[in-house]
């Protein structure tokens, strides 16, 4: 009996005496946001704190200076920053490193409890996903997933100061990464269906019609804070460090690279009449002498590539006539470039060459130039990686240089950024440029096809009588177009021989050169070598915690 009194005592205690610490809370968490025709996003969150018991000073709130966009990233900058607390003007302050803005609302010498609505207001620049090709979007973070308390409602509007028309609207909730819906959509406005509990965040995503707003600036690197440990080598035996890396280590770059610079020692070179061949006398393709030119796969390799295997009877191209539709209903005629797959082996292709046939042809044996975008940013990787793995295997480079570029350019802005060492960062940029990776070997037929690119360019008078002996006047073009010279070369071979007509290309009435400039500019503006930024919130990119935004905060 004395043990059932003791326990329903203690159980009276809790359930009838009032609690003395309550937990900390956000009520409600309402985010506005008005576009401006420039680009420019004035926000607003009204934030329903409550302290509790808790003696605090104030609440802190700070938000993401960047965005991952793809590839690419994109900095915003906040200004125009204002503090209410309870409808009247907040002491606050701003912490600003780079990647973060913290602001810390409150004063150190006073502490409060309670409910108070605090309200925070900022314009944010470049902060829009104007960057797509098929759309604008704003993809906002709006409450921040890093909050420590739980925030049991939250709403978000989005409107702008001129007739902006919303075609598009979502929104995601949870930790960051989360695909979570746990919320409403409706004229511009969402709102949280369910608490948010700490980690958690509502994240909205509304497009618009592409070219609604101004384009927004994507850098290639995030913002960076300054190293303690750099920080630490500067200052310790700093005038030693000083002369060795402005005055010792530049110069002694500078001797390594031009006591190596294997070229030199080739003299001046002379016209070269003859496509460019290995030590085992085959053939260098286009797009290898290209990338044994530049360091690297370019675009005009890849559409030289396609004229190299349509003189080589792999593929045919022509201009074909076809009917345009205009809201389904055919219309006029217009010009059009076909390319046709042929029956021949592929067995004596390189494999950068197998990759690309695979990649235009797939299961097809022809396709319209006009239908399908050469977008094959990923194919191209491939190739790319297929087509210095040859020009290693035949010696002609140690290894793919992009990796030792990028290198050097991250040290040389390192260098520049954070050690101000402008000797040593323009060193390592001269670097970085010059440096490409080839051996001797390479050198050496780099001199041979630096001589082949003198006859392409200047194949004039002085040299008529070489091209009308040469029977093989037409695999050239195909290294004009990868060597950058096909337009000279072409007004040249135009005036030796007028009636060209081969056999891989038909179409403009058997006029060549007509046909020439159409189906290469066709190619051309086809080819595309680089991914699209690829982090809208459509589309199933979108997630809790994307976009712009973001952070979080607390209580101080």
């Amino acid at each position: 009996m004395k043990k059932l009194i003791f326990v329903f005592s203690i159980f009276i205690f809790f359930v009838c005496t009032p609690r003395l610490v309550f937990a900390e809370t956000i009520h409600s968490f309402d985010v506005n946001i008005i576009v401006q025709k420039n680009g420019n996003m004035n926000v607003s969150e009204t934030i329903n704190y409550n302290f509790g018991d808790s003696q605090k000073h104030g609440i802190y709130r700070f938000i993401s200076l960047f965005t991952k966009v793809g590839n690419l990233y994109r900095v915003i900058k906040i200004e125009n920053i204002a503090v209410l607390r309870d409808n009247r003007a907040e002491n606050f302050s701003t912490t600003d490193n780079a990647q973060d803005l913290n602001i810390k609302i409150g004063n150190a010498n006073l502490t409060i409890s309670g409910n108070h609505i605090y309200k925070i207001s900022y314009t944010v620049l470049n902060g829009i996903g104007s960057n797509f090709s098929d759309h604008d979007e704003i993809y906002w973070n709006a409450t921040g997933n890093d909050w420590q308390v739980p925030i049991e409602a939250a709403d978000i509007k989005i409107t702008t100061d001129f007739n902006a028309v919303q075609n598009n609207l979502i929104c995601f909730t949870g930790v960051s990464g989360a695909k979570d819906s746990n919320c409403t959509t409706g004229d511009g406005q969402v709102s949280s269906t369910q608490e948010l509990s700490p980690g958690e965040g509502l994240t909205v995503v509304a497009g618009y019609p592409v070219g609604t707003f101004p384009k927004s600036v994507l850098v290639n690197q995030p913002p960076k804070t300054l190293s303690a440990t750099i920080m630490e080598l500067l200052t310790a035996n700093y005038y030693l460090i000083y002369v060795f890396l402005n005055l010792v280590l530049p110069l002694l770059l500078f001797y390594w690279y031009f006591k190596h610079k294997n070229k030199n020692n080739f003299g001046k070179p002379g016209v070269n009449f003859d496509i460019p061949k290995d030590e085992n006398n085959d053939i260098l393709r286009p797009a290898l002498a290209g990338t044994i030119d530049t360091a690297k796969l370019e675009k005009d390799d890849v559409v030289a590539t396609i004229f190299d295997l349509a003189i080589r009877k792999y593929i045919k191209m022509e201009e074909v006539d076809t009917k345009e539709k205009i809201l389904g209903m055919i219309g006029n005629t217009k010009k059009d470039q076909k390319i046709t797959r042929l029956n021949n082996k592929d067995s004596d292709l390189n494999e950068y060459e197998k990759t690309f046939m695979d990649y235009l042809f797939g299961d097809s044996k022809s396709f319209m130039i006009s239908d399908s975008k050469l977008s094959f940013y990923t194919t191209f990787s491939q190739m790319e990686t297929d087509v210095f793995s040859a020009l290693v295997k035949k010696g002609y480079y140690s290894k793919n240089p992009k990796t030792q570029k990028s290198l050097l350019l991250a040290l040389g802005i390192v260098s520049m950024v954070f050690i101000l060492n402008i000797p040593l960062a323009l060193t390592l940029l001269f670097l970085a440029l010059k440096l490409n990776g080839r051996t001797p070997a390479g050198d050496e037929i780099d001199f041979k096809i630096d001589g082949l690119k003198l006859f392409l360019k200047s194949m004039d008078r002085n040299y008529q009588w070489q091209a009308e002996q040469l029977y093989i006047v037409e695999q050239m073009i195909p290294y004009a177009i990868a060597l950058g010279y096909i337009d000279k070369f072409m007004e040249q071979l135009k005036i030796i021989k007028p009636d060209y007509n081969p056999s891989w290309y038909s179409g403009y009435n058997g006029n060549f050169y007509l046909g020439y400039a159409a189906l290469y500019s066709s190619m051309n503006s086809s080819v595309i070598t680089t991914a699209p930024s690829s982090s809208s919130g459509f589309g199933g990119g979108g997630f809790s915690g994307g976009g712009g935004g973001g952070g979080g905060g607390g209580s101080w």
